[in-house]
Order: structure tokens, then C-alpha cells, then sequence
């Protein structure tokens, strides 16, 4: 093990530190009184100023942050990845959780002499988990993600094999052998369920947008498959919140039978509207809960607008308008040097501004008009110009350079929710172009991303998202997002989590500020089954001054009528309410308080969406998990031998331990050895002063 001390200062520093320590000694004990009383016992003299000369050296030496650093080497076991599905579709007949989880530990258990074995659960998304916490509840499979990311876990660690336990039907992302081809390591399959083909009459698909506006119409493409039901006669139904607007009569005419068609339905009603696939359901079809479809549309009034305003083209602007187009609620457009003030804009993102009066006059005409803005901070930012706006938040530059900051989410931001998926991915994300200075006048709650320079972690906002006066105003400390899109696709082959936080962002900005007093709503529209439902609370006084530590109860009832009473929690002046294990259906709030002696109230509505793709199909698919297998040189076993697998596995002496060099760092002043050290110095001096007679 080698071990060396580092500060951040020049060297010579140290030499500063022992001139303090000497002098520390020097101003207390040369030619002192206690010096003279100590006349008789030469040693005390002597000893009484080392030991302050080395406690002051000491101290000035800890102020400079001197850090630990110490390298040796250790022996990795091989690492086994057991990647466990977690999907509705693998519980079937007599195989229920418990007994995948008790499986899942006893093979755990037989590797764990050999390897470091770790769970990795995974439905629509993979996450590191526990035996114990296997519940099958997941309302989609999806192979590749879970692939992927246990590829990306494991980057420079001594990965040994994948074992890989499911029934091999996915029904999401892309086809996992192709993730799988580039695997280095052997990836072993224990294959679960049933493969028997059963006679079935099923909803195969239906294609719909989420969202249409009020007074259109919105198309529906539902597919239908048929298996071992060749002559019969069936009856497709659609209906729209609860009336029938489509109904066919189906002849299937044999035994592999497929069939899709459209259906056009009328948005007439704003709100959630349930969207109800029914078919026939015939005796002997062992599965029967595929024999319908439910979902649902968000009916609005129309697009809000948001205008992206830039003195020049730049690649950010692309970007933006891409990740706010996804959002069907939301149409952005790009303007280059030539601009008008409207009061439809819903949002105005301002790339680069603050260069001249002129942009300073617009930007104050938009503040005057209310409408919300989102500042990207670029080369021509002139903080002079930026601190003589009317807003609180002000810019004090450090300099005309700018930091290289890396995007670090906020653990403590509350005005909307990222996706751990997302939070795992903007980690990665490379850093934009940032002012090299300090940002003034906002809160700490208002961060969404901190600055991270190199490895070390800033209180320096690089996204901040503010609301003073009625006012709402977002700023991006930096520019370089379009490179977040493009790493964004490298990780995952899609934009969803840059999307996801632009789209947010857009989301909470955009906002109409109203006058109401009382706010409750949902931090998102659907949930997937199994899904922590979260509503969010604000509440205000008359003078719109935000309250902290109320009450507000809020009454929820679903779709049967039946009212289940909950009250939010606050922290600080946010108010939270999480809300578990809901059934598939939708939803309807309210939510009252009391300020002052004044009743108030909010409402709304959200919805939670069924398990329907992991039950459209659950004919197992071993020829999957076959292919897997041989692909890379791995081992497919049933779900019954996996022991057998287990001792295969610890038998396999191509798997070997490797030794690894360790490096780590710790800051000196961590250790506990120098506190006791410093009480020491100081415990000693002192009793030796008391014993030779001193103060």
C-alpha cells in the first residue's frame, strides 16, 4: 500500500503553516509569566512550546484541506450479474413470486463462495435489487434496457457471466440478441412459464396518441390476433366513456388468424376519456384477460406556444425545438433577429441574450406582459446588461472565462420529479460552456442541476428554475444541451431522458400563474400500475404569500365511486401526498384547507394504466433465450434445474479472479486519529501547565 498527502495549494504553504505554529508558540510562551513560574523545571519550558508550536502547525496544516491519498492492489472475485424479470407475465399457474424469490436466493447462495453476485431487477426498467423484493408486478419487459444497462454497470470490472432469468417475452425496447452480440461475456438463461400454444382471442395492439384537442377527431388502429379458433365467430367493440362507437362482427378463418382496422372517435369532452377494446371471449381460451383494452386520451384545449429567440444560429436551438415538439401539448418555433412581443406566447427562451440595450428591452417588455422565460447563457452575456433587469436573481462574473460544468441533479429540488432512469443519465451527459461567476437570489429549492467541475462537486447552479413576484424564469447557466442529446442516444439509442427534462422544465415554466390559493396537482397525468402516484400542494395567503405547515386534506375517489381521505405532508412551504398500490382506472381528487377563516379548493384527475401488455401474450418463448445463449457461449437451463446451473457455474474455472490496483482519496481532517491527536496535544499541554504550577 503506498500513501502520500496532497493539498491544493503550492507546497511552500506548508512552510507558512509551521511559521504559524512557531509563532502561535512564541506569542504565548516567550518571556511569559507562566514561562517564569516554570523557571525550575527547565523541561516544562522546553516542552510546553513544542507541543503549541506542533498543535498550531497542525491546525494551519488542516485549513489548507490536505487530502489522503493511498494506492495498493486487491483480489476481485468474478462478478455474476443474475438479472431476475420482474413482469406480470412470469407469474402464471402455480409459480408465484415467492417461489421465484427463494429460487433466486438459493442460487444466489451457491455462487456466493466463488463470486460477487448481484440482483438486477428489471420490468420497463433495471434497477439493483434484493431476493426479497422480487414482487412480478411489472407492467412491461423490456430486454435490451435491462442489457444495456447492466453492460454499462460493469465497464472495467471483472464481469464473469449474465445470468439471465425470464420467460422470454418482451414487449418493449428492441430485440435483445442484438445488445446481446456485443457481449464479451457468457450470458446464461433459466427460461420460466408455460410454452404451450393455447387456443386465444386477444387484443394484440392498439395504436392511439395520448392526447387530442377538444372538438377533433383522434384515430385508433387496434390489431387483433387469433390462435386455434379457426370457424368461429366473434364481436369487436369500441367504446368511448362508456358508448358504444364502433362494433363489428369478426370471422376467423383460421387458426392464425390476424386482423386490424381503424376507428376514428370525436374528442367532445375535455379531460381524461376512457377508451374501452372489448372482444368476445370463447370457453376454451386459457387466457381471457387479453380479450379487452383499456386506455385513455387527454382531451385540451390546444397547443401552447413557446418561442425560441437567438442572435444567431446555434446548435442549442435545434435541440430545444426537437424536445418540446415531443410533447404534443407544446409547439416551439425558432426566431433569428427579428422579434415580436405576443401575449400567445406561453414561454420565450432566450439563447445567448443580454448582448445589447436592445435585448435588454425586450426581455423587460416580456416581463411587463407576464409571460415566463428560460435564459440560456452564452458567449455574448453581458452581466452588466443582466443585472440591470428587473428581476431578483443577479450575476456577479468572476472573470471573462468560462468553467467546463458537468450537470449534477439537486436531490432536494421538489417543484417536479425526475425519473431515476433520468438521474442516472444525466450523470453521463457531457458539460456545457458555462459564466464563470456566482448567481445570486435564489433559493436553494430552485436548483434542478448543480455545477460539477472536474470531480468536484459545486453549489453553483447550472439549471435554476425560479418564481418571485408572480414571475416565473428559468436559467441555463451554460450552452452545449445539443451535446446532451447526442449522449443521451449513445447511452440509451433514444432522446427520452434529455426530453424528459426539457420537456419538464417547459412544463413548470409555462404555467399560467393564477390566483388561486390553493393548488394540488399530479406530478404526471398516467401511471403505470404498481407506480407511486405523486400530488404536489401549494398553498397561499391573500397576499400570495406562500404558507408553510398547514393542513390540506384531499378526498380521492376512483372510478367506482368509492372516496378513500388522505392528508398532504409538508415540507416547508411544499406540500406532498404519495399515493400507493392503486388499481388500473382513473381517478378524480379533491383537495380543501382553510387560510384566515376562508375556505379553499382544488381538483383534478390522473389515471392509472393496466398490466394489458404483459397479459396480451403469455406463451413462453424459449427459442429466445436459446438464441441468447449460444450467441455467447453461455447456457440455457428450465427453470426447475436451475441448481444444476448454479453448479455449473461454481465448477467453471474459466472464471478467475483478478488483481485490481486500488487508488482512493480522503480528506486527512476525516480521520479520527487526528482529532484524538489534536485532544492529546492539547490534554498534555494542559496538565503539564497545571502540574508545573501554571494558569
Amino acid at each position: 500500500m503506498n500513501w502520500n498527502i496532497s493539498i491544493s495549494y503550492p507546497w511552500w504553504f506548508v512552510l507558512l503553516c509551521i511559521v504559524v505554529g512557531a509563532l502561535y508558540a512564541a506569542v504565548l510562551y516567550y518571556k511569559s509569566k507562566d514561562n517564569e513560574r516554570f523557571s525550575d523545571y527547565r523541561w516544562v519550558q522546553i516542552l510546553l512550546p513544542i507541543l503549541r508550536f506542533f498543535l498550531g502547525t497542525l491546525l494551519a496544516f488542516l485549513l489548507l484541506g490536505p487530502v489522503l491519498k493511498y494506492a495498493g492492489f486487491i483480489t476481485q472475485k468474478p462478478i455474476v450479474a443474475l438479472l431476475v424479470d420482474d413482469s406480470k407475465s412470469l407469474v402464471q399457474g402455480e409459480l408465484n413470486s415467492t417461489s421465484i424469490s427463494n429460487s433466486v436466493t438459493e442460487l444466489q447462495n451457491n455462487l456466493a463462495d466463488k463470486y460477487d453476485v448481484n440482483l438486477i431487477s428489471f420490468s420497463n426498467v433495471a434497477q439493483f435489487s434484493t431476493a426479497d423484493k422480487l414482487l412480478a408486478n411489472g407492467s412491461e419487459t423490456n430486454f435490451s434496457q435491462a442489457l444495456r444497462y447492466t453492460k454499462d454497470q460493469y465497464v472495467n470490472q471483472n464481469l464473469g457471466a449474465v445470468v439471465l432469468l425470464t420467460d422470454g417475452i418482451y414487449n418493449g425496447g428492441s430485440n435483445p440478441k442484438y445488445i446481446a452480440e456485443s457481449y464479451k461475456v457468457p450470458i446464461y438463461t433459466i427460461g420460466v412459464g408455460d410454452t404451450t400454444v393455447y387456443a386465444d382471442f386477444g387484443v394484440n395492439n392498439v395504436s392511439h396518441n395520448s392526447l387530442a384537442y377538444l372538438g377533433n377527431d383522434f384515430p385508433l388502429r387496434i390489431e387483433v390476433k387469433g390462435i386455434k379458433l379457426a370457424g368461429k365467430q366473434a364481436n369487436l367493440q369500441v367504446l368511448l366513456n362508456g358508448k358504444t362507437i364502433e362494433q363489428k362482427s369478426l370471422i376467423i378463418d383460421k387458426d392464425d388468424y390476424y386482423y386490424e382496422t381503424d376507428v376514428v372517435a370525436k374528442a367532445q369532452r375535455l379531460g381524461q376519456n376512457k377508451v374501452e377494446v372489448r372482444l368476445s371471449a370463447f370457453d376454451n381460451e386459457k387466457n381471457k384477460a387479453n380479450n379487452s383494452y383499456t386506455f385513455y386520451v387527454d382531451i385540451i384545449d390546444g397547443k401552447k406556444k413557446v418561442a425560441i429567440w437567438a442572435g444567431a444560429p446555434h446548435p442549442d436551438l435545434g435541440m430545444l425545438r426537437s424536445a418540446i415538439n415531443t410533447n404534443e401539448k407544446y409547439e416551439a418555433s425558432i426566431t433569428l433577429n427579428s422579434y415580436t412581443v405576443s401575449p400567445d406566447f406561453d414561454l420565450v427562451i432566450l439563447h445567448d441574450w443580454f448582448s445589447s440595450q436592445a435585448q435588454l428591452n425586450l426581455y423587460e417588455k416580456l416581463r411587463s406582459s407576464g409571460i415566463p422565460m428560460l435564459l440560456v447563457v452564452g458567449d455574448n452575456f453581458d452581466s452588466k446588461l443582466f443585472n440591470r433587469g428587473s428581476q431578483d436573481i443577479k450575476f456577479s462574473p468572476s472573470g471573462s472565462g468560462t468553467n467546463a460544468a458537468l450537470p449534477l441533479t439537486n436531490s432536494s429540488f421538489e417543484y417536479f420529479e425526475l425519473d431515476p432512469t433520468v438521474t442516472a443519465s444525466v450523470k453521463k451527459w457531457p458539460p456545457l460552456r458555462a459564466a464563470f461567476g456566482k448567481f445570486k437570489g435564489y433559493l436553494p429549492s430552485d436548483v434542478l442541476m448543480y455545477q460539477q467541475i472536474g470531480s468536484v462537486t459545486t453549489q453553483e447552479p447550472l439549471v435554476l428554475l425560479n418564481t418571485a413576484n408572480k414571475q416565473r424564469l428559468g436559467i441555463v447557466t451554460g450552452t452545449g444541451m445539443w451535446q446532451w442529446r447526442l449522449a443521451d442516444f449513445e447511452q440509451s439509442e433514444n432522446h427520452e431522458s434529455v426530453n424528459s427534462v426539457v420537456s419538464k422544465m417547459v412544463q413548470y415554466l409555462a404555467v399560467k400563474e393564477e390566483k388561486k390559493l390553493l393548488k394540488v396537482y399530479p406530478s404526471a397525468k398516467q401511471y403505470g400500475v404498481g407506480e407511486d402516484v405523486t400530488l404536489l400542494g401549494e398553498l397561499y395567503n391573500q397576499s400570495l404569500d406562500a404558507i408553510a405547515g398547514q393542513e390540506i386534506n384531499v378526498q380521492l375517489k376512483n372510478a367506482e365511486g368509492e372516496v378513500y381521505k388522505h392528508t398532504m405532508t409538508a415540507s416547508g412551504s411544499h406540500y406532498r401526498l404519495v399515493l400507493q398500490s392503486l388499481s388500473p382506472g382513473a381517478y378524480q381528487y379533491s383537495a380543501r384547507a382553510k387560510v384566515g377563516g376562508v375556505s379553499l379548493s382544488d381538483k383534478g384527475y390522473f389515471t392509472i394504466v393496466g398490466q394489458q401488455k404483459e397479459l396480451a401474450n403469455l406463451t413462453a418463448d424459449f427459442d429466445l433465450l436459446r438464441q441468447l445463449s449460444e450467441s455467447t457461449e453461455g447456457e440455457f437451463v428450465f427453470f426447475e434445474n436451475m441448481n444444476g446451473l448454479g453448479q455449473n457455474l461454481s465448477a467453471n474455472e474459466s472464471l478467475k479472479s483478478v488483481i485490481a490496483e486500488e487508488n482512493k482519496l480522503e480528506d486527512l481532517i476525516n480521520f479520527q486519529w487526528i482529532f484524538w491527536l489534536l485532544m492529546s496535544l492539547l490534554s498534555l499541554e494542559w496538565f503539564v501547565r497545571k502540574w508545573a504550577g501554571g494558569d
